[in-house]
């Protein structure tokens, strides 16, 4: 049986002292744009373990153990050219060092490791022999196990219209080769930090 991480959130107070500052710089942060949060029904901010992770890190605040143990990043690497599957492998590995990094060269492969693995985001290279990234994007999406998994795809046919295809099939952002190491470190980070806010009124 699959199991899955369970997401926590912190309160102002408990990022305050986390981050050693007071309350009220805590909820300017937030006020300002800076901290992501949501507010629950009762009206009080929250803001969720990856999004805090994430910002401490942006801003060269210690990020705690006990935090960093709970957020442990997975990576599937899915591309049928062994070379360049070498390269992300060697990119994201330096981009996140102590994550998990599994790799697949075809379709069939993938799907099996996508449900197996369980990525906390998946570098999806669209043009793959037996199922291609479009149907991978397309099965995430309909699956609510694996739906909220960051789909990065990745293509050398960088157009507007795989561009548009990708992103219609369930894809959160998309890459064309050849890319540079900032350029893929760019995107990761803009889909790690981003979260799927809950809905209207859940705590």
């Amino acid at each position: 049986m699959k199991q899955r991480k369970v997401k926590k959130t912190y309160g102002t107070h408990e990022i305050a002292r986390l981050c050693q500052v007071t309350p009220p710089t805590v909820i300017r942060w937030v006020e300002d744009g800076k901290l992501l949060c949501f507010t629950t029904g009762g009206g009080h901010r929250r803001v969720w373990d990856t999004d805090l992770a994430e910002f401490m890190r942006r801003h060269n605040i210690p990020v705690p153990a006990a935090l960093e143990a709970g957020l442990r990043l997975k990576f599937l690497i899915v591309e049928d050219d062994a070379e360049y599957r070498r390269l992300m492998v060697r990119l994201v590995s330096a981009a996140y060092p102590g994550s998990e990094i599994a790799e697949a060269g075809d379709g069939f492969e993938a799907g099996h490791k996508v449900h197996a693995f369980f990525p906390t985001l998946l570098l999806l290279d669209l043009h793959l022999p037996g199922v291609d990234g479009f149907k991978i994007c397309e099965m995430i999406r309909g699956d609510g196990d694996l739906k909220e998994i960051k789909i990065l795809a990745v293509t050398g046919y960088n157009s507007d219209e795989a561009r548009t295809r990708a992103l219609n099939s369930g894809a959160d952002d998309f890459l064309g080769k050849p890319f540079g190491e900032e350029e893929l470190r760019t995107k990761l980070g803009n889909l790690l930090a981003y979260t799927r806010r809950p809905e209207k009124g859940a705590l």
